[in-house]
């Protein structure tokens, strides 16, 4: 029996959800801007082969995706927070591990742990808030909400970008560190002060293995369901443009550091001064009413932001890099508020966790290919080529978009 708590209580309970909220998307912008953006650049500057590391990221991404329902189990069945706690200790093991290695098979099992780490957060972080605020069908509560924690981990990209910018000089190694301790950190903070609220365990056959299937099954049918096109709208147009921008963002800093003469210590505070850019996006999306639909927002943002890529790709100079790389930045802050947004509006919160596994799946499989195919493109045609082709092809992803129905 939950207890009813009275107003100020109740305030107080949700600014401490919001400011662990906070502490997530902070995390996560940091991890972002300082490993996920640099770990190829790394791992080239300590030998391993272009290549391998990009076969590396594709298959840990496959092998990430087997886990994703197990993990969403734990949290649609048991508890979001008990599966965020666990992904936050495996990132810190994993951060920690390829802090203090160099051989690349070793650093390979570490890698594949921090990709399984993410699969206990993927869902589990938004279905927790979500849950605990209680906004799961308001449209309005949704966006803001999504828009609040766009905020912070743009301040994680700022911060992220700005201790890169000091670590990278001293040490390019001390990232996996820094990583490594927020995340720490960040267990502690669930471990704490973490309440789940809004949300009952489930009871359901002993054994993880049923469980998985039945959620599995549960968010199958969720899924194709008539009044559900929306959400299947949302998942194709996500794989394809998974595919295309994991090649995009891998790409970028090679772009930088070997065709246009940037170091990777002021690579990381460059996009820690895109994050300020991109703070104005939800005061952007609040000027630009969602109400009347998420379709045509992600349209037109992705159209603009296929020629911002292009552009990126013919670009010889360092300042033309820097203008179409922050255009390309802005539009893509647009993107990830919207289409989070409309995947949680368009979500059952009772598998809400289940569902964002299945997005997870999704991205795994579009990511392992994306990346995989961009690896031979930077060997084979160069970095510029392979990013025009990627502005080339994003156009596609908009045009799926308009098979959505309004309500």
């Amino acid at each position: 029996m939950v207890k009813r708590l009275n107003k100020s209580e109740q305030k107080r309970f949700e600014r401490k959800t919001i400011g662990i909220w906070a502490g997530m998307k902070f995390t996560v912008g940091v991890r972002r801007v300082l490993i996920m953006a640099m770990a190829l650049v790394y791992f080239v500057s300590i030998g391993i082969n272009v290549f391998w590391i990009t076969t590396l990221f594709a298959v840990a991404s496959l092998i990430a995706l087997f886990m994703e329902f197990p993990t969403g189990a734990v949290a649609d069945y048991d508890s979001r927070k008990k599966s965020l706690m666990i992904g936050y200790l495996l990132f810190t093991f994993a951060y920690f591990g390829i802090f203090l290695v160099s051989s690349f098979w070793i650093i390979a099992i570490f890698w594949i742990i921090s990709e399984i780490a993410w699969t206990f957060c993927t869902g589990a972080g938004g279905a927790w808030v979500l849950d605990n605020l209680n906004v799961g069908k308001e449209k309005r509560g949704i966006v803001r909400l999504i828009s609040k924690g766009f905020l912070f981990q743009k301040a994680g990209f700022l911060v992220g970008g700005l201790i890169g910018f000091f670590v990278i000089a001293l040490n390019f190694r001390l990232i996996w560190l820094v990583g490594g301790v927020l995340y720490l950190v960040l267990f502690l903070l669930m471990w704490k002060y973490g309440e789940e609220r809004n949300f009952k365990p489930e009871k359901a056959p002993a054994g993880y293995a049923k469980k998985t299937f039945m959620k599995a099954m549960e968010s199958y049918r969720f899924l194709m369901h008539s009044d559900n096109r929306n959400k299947r709208v949302l998942l194709l147009a996500s794989f394809f443009g998974t595919m295309v921008w994991s090649v995009f963002w891998i790409g970028m800093p090679l772009m930088f550091i070997q065709t246009l003469g940037l170091s990777p210590e002021n690579l990381s505070g460059l996009q820690g001064v895109f994050a300020i850019l991109t703070l104005a996006v939800p005061l952007f999306i609040k000027k630009n009413s969602i109400d009347k639909g998420f379709k045509k927002y992600l349209f037109w943002t992705v159209l603009i932001n296929a020629l911002a890529v292009i552009l990126f790709g013919f670009s010889n100079l360092l300042i033309y890099g820097i203008i179409f790389l922050g255009l390309a930045t802005f539009l893509s802050g647009i993107m990830q508020v919207v289409i989070d947004s409309a995947s949680h509006y368009y979500s059952d919160s009772k598998i809400r966790a289940s569902l964002g596994s299945i997005d997870s799946i999704n991205y795994y499989i579009a990511n392992a290919i994306g990346v995989f195919f961009g690896g031979i493109g930077f060997v084979t045609i160069g970095v510029p080529k392979t990013l025009i082709i990627v502005g080339l092809l994003v156009p596609i992803q908009g045009l799926i978009y308009l098979a959505m129905r309004e309500n």
